[in-house]
């Protein structure tokens, strides 16, 4: 062994970066803008559809399944609500049917008809279904609502 005492010991390599503590910011100024839980989805349809209380539902997915769930705990919304898929619909008429006073909030229709003669002002898509949704005659301008993109 080297009983040199002159023998540097070598420091640990540190990376180049910000120092702690510090906030990325991108070059032109802009903020990130970050994709959409169900949470802030749901809490950004609520600040900008805040008086409705009839909410059509387009499509089960998710973030619709989880603004359903929301929802249901204020007992003055009405839900109006439709699906392609017929056997993802019926599962959830069984779950819901089983919450309290659901025979009076809880209505479902076939998806033929739900645009073109609306029984709501919003209605509420999923991502699968929501370019089908834009492409049926809507003439009555009802608002299609994407919970991912509010």
């Amino acid at each position: 062994m080297d009983d040199n005492p002159e023998t540097p010991i070598p420091k640990e390599h540190k990376k180049p970066g910000p120092k702690p503590g510090t906030k990325r910011i991108p070059k032109d100024g802009s903020k990130i803008k970050l994709k959409h839980t169900p949470k802030t989805a749901k809490e950004d349809v609520l600040k900008r559809y805040k008086n409705v209380t009839e909410w059509g539902i387009y499509g089960i997915d998710k973030f619709t399944l989880g603004f359903i769930d929301m929802l249901w705990k204020n007992p003055e919304i009405t839900f109006h609500v439709t699906d392609t898929n017929a056997s993802r619909l019926d599962n959830l008429n069984r779950t819901i049917a089983q919450r309290s006073f659901s025979m009076y909030r809880w209505e479902v229709y076939p998806p033929s008809g739900f645009i073109e003669a609306p029984v709501v002002d919003v209605i509420l898509c999923s991502r699968e279904l929501y370019e089908e949704a834009k492409q049926r005659p809507n003439p009555y301008g009802v608002s299609l609502v994407l919970l991912e993109e509010v």
